[in-house]
């Protein structure tokens, strides 16, 4: 006797990651769970291909490529909950399969991204960008201190120039599958009441959902992470 057909779970890192902030999620995936790390052009294993000019248009090109082999959801982190949300919708547009769910974490809804700190960080030294980004937990503090920060200060301000650089619509497009939010207690960038905006984005909207830790919570409590996608799937399967 067969179980259940597995979730795929195609996951978005955030600014100045890669695929490879997934590598422990693929390694130590739980049974029911299809890790699939998604990569933007310009990035990691994509680093040959030109960057997209806009969030949108990286989002896009994401759901072109994307071929969901039968159950699935999307995960974003940080950037990458804002190009999830674009990615499903292009996905909506292109008439392939909804995923089952869209978990945001850790990331303003767009109608607030202009409030944040993004834009102004661009014009910092190198320096000074990593201190600033350090300093509000957006990275590891010794990331400042790596041999290789020269290969990531390009990539990240190339993250903060999509950021800070998009325009959402008007007036947000709901998703037609669930939306899912999520947000570290320990994340002054993404309190519950901020993290409560992204309802005005789905038909269905779920959370906000408190994890213990800071913006790195998807990473630093992955069990507890995975545990709740298990949940979520199996509520799906259900019906529920």
């Amino acid at each position: 006797m067969t179980g259940p057909e597995p979730l795929t779970l195609f996951c978005v890192p955030h600014a100045g990651g890669s695929a490879r902030s997934f590598v422990r999620w693929r390694r130590e995936q739980p049974a029911g769970l299809c890790v699939r790390p998604l990569e933007i052009a310009g990035k990691g294993l994509r680093s040959r291909e030109p960057r997209a000019a806009t969030l949108r248009a990286a989002a896009t090109d994401l759901a072109v490529r994307l071929d969901p082999p039968g159950r699935y959801a999307l995960l974003g982190h940080s950037m990458g909950a804002l190009l999830a949300y674009e990615t499903a919708l292009a996905l909506h547009d292109l008439g392939r399969p909804a995923p089952e769910f869209v978990v945001v974490a850790a990331a303003r809804p767009p109608h607030l991204l202009g409030s944040s700190s993004y834009g102004p960080l661009l014009g910092l030294d190198d320096d000074a960008l990593l201190d600033a980004l350090a300093e509000n937990g957006r990275i590891p503090a010794q990331v400042r201190r790596s041999p290789m920060r020269h290969q990531f200060v390009p990539v990240v301000r190339g993250d903060l120039a999509l950021l800070a650089g998009h325009r959402p619509d008007p007036e947000p497009r709901p998703l037609p599958s669930d939306l899912v939010t999520w947000y570290g207690d320990g994340d002054a960038d993404t309190p519950p009441g901020v993290m409560a905006g992204w309802r005005h984005y789905a038909r269905r909207a779920q959370g906000p959902e408190a994890f213990a830790g800071g913006h790195f919570f998807l990473h630093e409590r992955l069990g507890e992470v995975t545990g709740r996608l298990l949940e979520l799937a199996a509520q799906r399967r259900a019906g529920r």
